[in-house]
């Protein structure tokens, strides 16, 4: 199937209308990720049926976010997903996304650019070093897809977090920590959601402990 139109299908059944900026934001960053992927090893595949999944992640995971304006920070952003788009479907987000890659880096600020995302930054550092280094912290939501964060990075993180802040784990069957039963320790797990495509995958939403 072509690209363009399985994300139109898919946005389809999540409620996304075809005409709405939504949709036509997401068709340019679909595009963009495509045209940047033939010089820059964003994902192993710009073909619809590897794509699908990721994007339909994000539709997904919109459900459960909340609508009201939110700090967002995502670590280890990659190609941007599922940030890119959830920024994209809640428009009141500040999101900074944070990638220690300099040209995953620079396809992130080309998309927060040409798409237009007010309020989006792109911080090019390792997660330690950012949290270590007297950043503003206080964020609303910090999410994570695709890495392990590290046990030090993870004691920064909950050290510049707010009481009421949740952390959004996108994961397969363990949890995405350096040490998931030490970081599990100081943190209290919210509620958990699996992704209807694939069984075995999760959002865990947890608080500082």
């Amino acid at each position: 199937m072509d690209p363009g139109t399985g994300l139109t299908q898919l946005c389809g059944r999540y409620g996304v209308e075809a005409d709405s900026e939504e949709a036509l934001r997401l068709r340019e960053y679909l595009a963009l990720l495509r045209k940047w992927n033939r010089r820059v090893n964003l994902t192993a595949s710009t073909d619809w049926p590897a794509l699908a999944s990721q994007f339909e992640e994000a539709l997904w995971a919109a459900r459960f976010y909340p609508r009201d304006p939110r700090r967002h920070l995502d670590i280890g952003s990659g190609a941007g997903f599922p940030a890119v788009p959830l920024r994209i479907l809640r428009p009141s987000m500040q999101l900074s996304m944070l990638e220690s890659r300099a040209r995953k880096a620079a396809f992130l600020e080309t998309v927060a650019a040409e798409l237009g995302l007010a309020g989006t930054a792109v911080v090019c550092r390792r997660a330690e070093e950012y949290l270590e280094s007297g950043a503003e912290g206080g964020w609303d939501t910090v999410s994570w897809k695709g890495i392990r964060l590290s046990s030090r990075a993870l004691k920064a993180l909950i050290a510049s977090s707010a009481a009421d802040t949740r952390f959004w784990m996108f994961h397969g069957p363990g949890l995405p920590l350096q040490d998931p039963a030490k970081g599990a320790e100081s943190l209290r797990l919210v509620h958990q959601e699996t992704f209807p495509a694939r069984p075995a995958w999760h959002l865990s939403v947890f608080g500082p402990g």
